[in-house]
């Protein structure tokens, strides 16, 4: 049955810049806006329109990511994924917990979400959070967070990377990492790197694949670790 909410949500919606008022008659009314909201998101098949019902929920629970609890379990692993959205545009540190919670998400694009939404929440308990994908499985997401890593030396970041570059993985996804996490560690200028980058630059390698590693290592070398810095 058609109510009010559901006749101001579809304004809204509509709506290029919908007016303040409005805005606030649906955050009076959160609880069933929210749930509405939800329901149009599984089941609406426009990329684009996704995307203004994932914008006005974040509108919407702004002041209280607490409304978003409720759907954290939701059966469709792309509603998890869009709230993971949602709470990385809220950008409120309370709701961190609830992006932990999906960081346990069995789908793969959830999980790369939400390192993507704990990026855009500042604070040492975003950067906290972020380190549980150290020990992800898959390495699509662990690629994803190396890549991401900021130039601010980070002394976790900076020991998980070294390990990834120690270790003796050397398959093709294993070999990646490793490129990745030397860049990583060049941007940071991660001074107990030099040693293991020094070792990497000098071995002498049979597969192709770690001869790149070498390449990255004298590269790193020359950009991060230069005698002349």
């Amino acid at each position: 049955m058609r109510t009010d909410v559901d006749a101001l949500i579809e304004k809204m919606l509509d709506a290029p810049w919908p007016p303040p008022v409005d805005l606030a008659r649906l955050r009076r009314e959160a609880g069933a806006v929210v749930a509405r909201l939800i329901e149009r998101l599984e089941h609406e098949p426009g990329a684009l329109r996704r995307r203004r019902i994932c914008d006005l929920l974040a509108d919407v629970a702004a002041d209280d990511p607490g409304w978003l609890v409720p759907y954290l379990d939701h059966p469709s692993w792309y509603v998890a994924r869009n709230l993971a959205y949602v709470l990385g545009e809220i950008r409120d540190p309370h709701g961190i917990a609830s992006l932990i919670v999906l960081s346990r998400h069995p789908e793969y694009r959830v999980r790369r979400e939400v390192v993507d939404a704990l990026r855009k929440i500042p604070g040492e308990r975003s950067r906290e959070a972020l380190r549980v994908f150290f020990h992800d499985p898959d390495p699509r997401i662990r690629r994803h967070l190396i890549d991401g890593l900021a130039s601010a030396y980070d002394p976790d970041a900076a020991a998980w990377l070294v390990g990834i570059v120690r270790s003796w993985d050397y398959s093709r996804e294993g070999t990646s990492l490793k490129e990745a996490a030397i860049a990583a560690l060049a941007r940071m200028d991660a001074a107990e790197a030099r040693p293991i980058l020094e070792r990497v630059a000098r071995r002498w390698w049979i597969l192709g694949r770690a001869r790149r590693l070498q390449d990255a290592a004298r590269g790193a070398l020359a950009q991060a670790y230069s005698s002349s810095r």
